[in-house]
């Protein structure tokens, strides 16, 4: 009988896995089924046009004649304008990452029948915290959550918090974890994650002595069009000089200036904090890259419940020890 319930709690557990798979066949495109394709194959043909553009922004400069004089020109820097991302895309992706909390929080729930845990002055989901010792110390209802959990599913869930290591910057190894969260928690509430392309300033400086290259006015905090100025030494480089140094910022890999304009896809939010323990009570956020997230999120959801299933077998086979899977599905 025993191991009859143990091989109906890994099929359980085993679905879990398999529901970001099964879910993701059924997509509704104009009131007809998807062909097959899953949600994260959907976002990623629907993003394709803008994933697939260069990581740095062709530049198209323009001098202001008006505003430039001696030893010094004054030009503006942009880059081309792009389509709308489909909106389709973002509930989509507002799907998966609702898919993905559903699956650790149905574990939870299956491990919870199967053993006949008490229910009562619990919440019975799989928690994901931003400071998951914090919280421990803090939430009562946590506490009696995990100690009515065996020792080593404790271990599991533990493992995949976003546990900040107190390197050098200190990011969480499973930024997964938060991006489930709070993604998840915005489109509950009907606020649906976006889809953006990125285009911000990422480098600008020059490598040749007798030049000074400032941004003008930084407003749009590095988003184009930018203004610039660039001083230069006429004892050093003429005017003919500077202007063949701005016309150059147009074609790949120019020198001796350098203006790097960024662009790319992001999950977007406006806060998923990150709690770093050196900044105390600060924090500042992050966009994970659109691509990071479809390939990691997916990644850390099997990752976790393979891990809670070898310690069901484990714990049905009598053991004592058991072997958890090394991370291998951050973001």
């Amino acid at each position: 009988m025993r191991d009859a319930s143990a091989r109906n709690l890994a099929r359980r557990l085993r679905s879990c896995t398999e529901k970001l798979r099964n879910r993701q066949r059924y997509l509704l495109t104009r009131g007809t089924v998807s062909h097959g394709l899953s949600q994260v194959e959907r976002v990623r043909t629907l993003c394709e046009p803008w994933s697939q553009l260069p990581i740095y922004a062709p530049l198209a400069i323009t001098v202001d004649e008006s505003a430039s004089s001696e030893g010094r020109f004054e030009f503006m820097v942009d880059v081309q304008r792009l389509l709308e991302l489909p909106l389709a895309a973002n509930f989509i992706l507002g799907n998966i990452v609702t898919d993905a909390r559903s699956c650790l929080d149905m574990a939870i729930e299956a491990l919870w029948s199967r053993y006949a845990l008490d229910r009562k002055g619990v919440i019975v989901q799989f928690p994901l915290e931003d400071d998951f010792t914090k919280k421990c110390s803090e939430d009562a209802r946590l506490r009696n959550f995990l100690s009515r959990l065996d020792d080593k599913f404790v271990e599991v869930i533990e493992q995949a918090q976003p546990d900040y290591v107190d390197g050098l910057l200190d990011i969480p190894e499973n930024l997964s974890a938060l991006f489930i969260s709070h993604l998840s928690n915005a489109n509950k509430h009907r606020n649906i994650t976006p889809v953006v392309f990125r285009v911000a300033l990422s480098m600008m400086g020059t490598d040749k002595l007798g030049l000074n290259l400032a941004l003008i006015d930084d407003s749009s905090h590095g988003v184009p069009p930018l203004r610039f100025a660039l001083n230069f030494d006429i004892g050093k480089h003429s005017e003919q000089d500077a202007r063949s140094f701005i016309a150059a910022l147009e074609r790949p890999y120019s020198t001796p200036l350098h203006v790097e304009v960024s662009q790319r896809l992001v999950v977007d939010r406006q806060e998923i904090p990150l709690l770093p323990r050196r900044l105390g009570d600060s924090t500042f956020s992050f966009r994970a890259g659109l691509d990071d997230l479809l390939t990691k999120v997916p990644e850390y959801i099997r990752f976790t419940l393979r891990n809670l299933n070898r310690v069901h077998h484990n714990i049905q086979n009598g053991g004592n020890e058991v072997y958890l899977l090394d991370r291998n599905g951050t973001l």
